[in-house]
């Protein structure tokens, strides 16, 4: 396959515009676009724009991908371990709702929400806080999550953590081999990620970017510059083999169940609806719906294969919601494997204490297997 010579200006004015024409030219050259599915070969050299090459050979790490900017979960829910495990925070979770995870898992603190997808964390008290691991793989799309500390607690300061969670690029790559005056990879874009974002348009646009990691751990992007991606003629598979969950050869499917009539309203028991699975299926999520809002206390559903749960956080719709894409407590898939022709039910574990809730529909998410 051809490999593609891409040459990037460190000392560029611009990073939008920092890949050049060569070693010896800073004349600005805009990418062509890529294609969907596509794996391609690249030689990055890095420039100083005065003919010069820069050697990167010492650098920790070189990290590429192409996405879109500041792109953040759009579901799902992630824990973090500290002192104790959290209890599964949304994706969207609010600065309070944050507050209440972190302190009842490690230490009370105050929380800030500046923007989607990040929050600080100052702790109450003085002194050292270790930092927790993450799990985000319940985040949807697939995402990254970053606990970072901005503030070491000391006898005298109190531990200011940054946790970040970010959508993973749609292609991504941080193996690249030393060449002569430069490193040499490759971007497979067929990526569960991509094929997410990209949805039935004919194109998108996105951004390369380029970040090189040195031995004390400082982080400098070089280039971060508008592309474009288009749809494939020959939709004749991903190319490559690198391993990946590709959209190309899945069918996706949504079954929704409709437990009561639409003014009806909700009732606690087992059963309230079941059906024989016309096909395998591997969950991505559930929801459920209501016409009417629950009062006085959430609605609480759960979902069952063959009489046994699939969910190790039931289903749940908050008081005044009509959805569960709003809950506190996002639903937690234990058993994603739905087999062809299996019974699966539906119990309504909890009603509002007010108003039950009316027109409770449940949804399930995912792909024929």
């Amino acid at each position: 396959m051809p490999v593609e010579n891409i040459f990037i200006n460190a000392n560029s004015t611009s990073l939008s515009a920092a890949r050049v024409l060569s070693s010896s030219s800073d004349q600005a050259v805009a990418f062509k676009s890529w294609v969907i599915a596509d794996k391609k070969d690249l030689n990055l050299y890095i420039v100083d724009g005065a003919g010069a090459y820069i050697d990167i050979s010492g650098y920790s790490s070189v990290r590429v991908g192409v996405g879109g900017l500041n792109k953040t979960p759009t579901g799902g829910t992630f824990t973090l371990t500290g002192t104790a495990a959290t209890s599964t925070i949304a994706s969207d979770a609010s600065a309070d709702s944050m507050d209440v995870a972190i302190t009842a898992a490690q230490a009370a603190c105050s929380v800030v929400k500046p923007s989607a997808g990040v929050w600080i964390i100052t702790f109450d008290a003085y002194g050292a806080q270790t930092l927790p691991t993450t799990d985000a793989a319940l985040l949807d799309p697939e995402c990254s999550l970053s606990v970072k500390s901005l503030v070491t607690g000391t006898g005298s300061a109190a531990a200011v953590w940054i946790i970040r969670a970010f959508q993973t690029p749609w292609a991504y790559s941080e193996s690249w081999t030393n060449i002569s005056n430069g490193v040499t990879g490759s971007l497979n874009f067929g990526s569960e990620n991509l094929y997410k974002a990209f949805g039935s348009a004919s194109s998108l646009s996105g951004y390369f970017e380029v970040e090189l990691t040195d031995s004390g751990g400082n982080v400098v992007t070089v280039i971060q510059a508008p592309v474009v991606i288009t749809g494939e003629v020959i939709g004749d598979g991903v190319a490559g083999s690198a391993t990946f969950a590709s959209y190309i050869t899945r069918n996706f499917e949504t079954i929704i169940l409709s437990v009561t009539d639409e003014t009806e309203g909700a009732t606690t028991g087992a059963n309230k609806i079941s059906f024989r699975a016309p096909y395998g299926i591997t969950l991505t999520s559930v929801r459920a719906s209501v016409a009417t809002a629950p009062t006085g206390q959430k609605l609480i559903v759960d979902i069952n294969e063959s009489g046994t749960s699939i969910l190790s956080t039931k289903l749940s719709i908050d008081p005044g919601q009509e959805t569960s894409t709003t809950a506190t407590t996002a639903a937690v898939i234990s058993d994603s494997a739905l087999a062809d022709d299996a019974e699966i039910s539906v119990d309504i574990d909890q009603i509002g204490s007010g108003t039950a809730g009316a027109g409770l529909k449940v949804y399930l998410l995912g792909f024929r297997t």
